[in-house]
């Protein structure tokens, strides 16, 4: 019966409740608002641990700035932003995006010995020691047909750049004393 009463009370098409009727009692539902913690001790162990502030951001739900900042307030001294040079040096022993001089590659990220090359450059060797300047090693080079790397015939300005790493000792001949 009761149900065709709150029947009987629509209005536009929406049910009205019964005045008559008791109210409800709902429980109390708990919101628990968003309360700042402090993530300053935890900031300071993964900073320890060697993340760095984006992934410690990441890890605690927290923007890089505030994980700054917790490292600041706690005197943690940051890592600087440029480089150190030993660590520098440490990554230009890898490939670099730099080719590597004539006659040596990179294999497995180290300089090597390039096969088809370094026959090349034995003789610029033997002809510089020999007493040769540039120009005679470049006609050599044309007249014996020996291909430099990327250009279709030997210049004389890529002979003398090696020539200058024989005499600054950049490259050095295995068995040779420069």
């Amino acid at each position: 019966m009761n149900h065709q009463k709150a029947f009987k009370n629509q209005l536009n098409g929406r049910p009205q409740p019964l005045l008559s009727e008791p109210h409800q009692v709902f429980d109390i539902i708990k919101v628990n608002f968003l309360i700042k913690q402090d993530n300053s001790r935890e900031c300071i162990d993964l900073y320890r641990k060697g993340l760095s502030l984006r992934d410690i951001g990441k890890e605690l739900n927290i923007s890089k700035t505030t994980v700054r900042s917790h490292l600041v307030k706690a005197g943690v001294e940051l890592s600087p932003k440029d480089p150190i040079p030993t660590e520098v040096s440490r990554w230009r022993t890898r490939k670099t995006k730099t080719p590597p001089p004539f006659g040596y590659c990179y294999f497995q990220g180290r300089l090597v010995e390039n096969p088809i090359e370094y026959d090349v450059l034995l003789k610029i060797h033997r002809q510089w020691k020999e007493g040769r300047d540039a120009n005679e090693i470049t006609h050599y080079l044309k007249t014996k047909r020996f291909r430099p790397r990327k250009a279709k015939a030997w210049h004389n300005k890529a002979v003398k750049k090696i020539v200058a790493r024989f005499e600054s000792k950049q490259i050095v001949i295995k068995g040779e004393e420069l």
